[in-house]
């Protein structure tokens, strides 16, 4: 298992990242972006990574939406 993603940051879009961490539950996962959606984004990548190798590239676009009064 990878603790973190390999990319590294060079540029606003790059400084997207995700990692794992130790978490009683099992493991815990982290993403990171300059906005919420590229951190869920990076969230989702990290829960994918727990489960199969992290060469998977995006192909199709599924949009989502989703709402809640505050972000908790």
């Amino acid at each position: 298992m990878s603790p973190m993603c390999p990319t590294r940051p060079t540029s606003p879009e790059r400084r997207a990242r995700w990692e794992h961490f130790a978490h009683e539950a099992d493991i815990g996962v982290r993403g990171f972006g300059d906005t919420k959606a590229r951190a869920f984004e990076q969230a989702a990548l990290a829960l994918t990574a727990v489960v199969t190798e992290t060469s998977v590239r995006p192909r199709d676009a599924v949009s989502a939406e989703c709402s809640a009064p505050d972000d908790e």
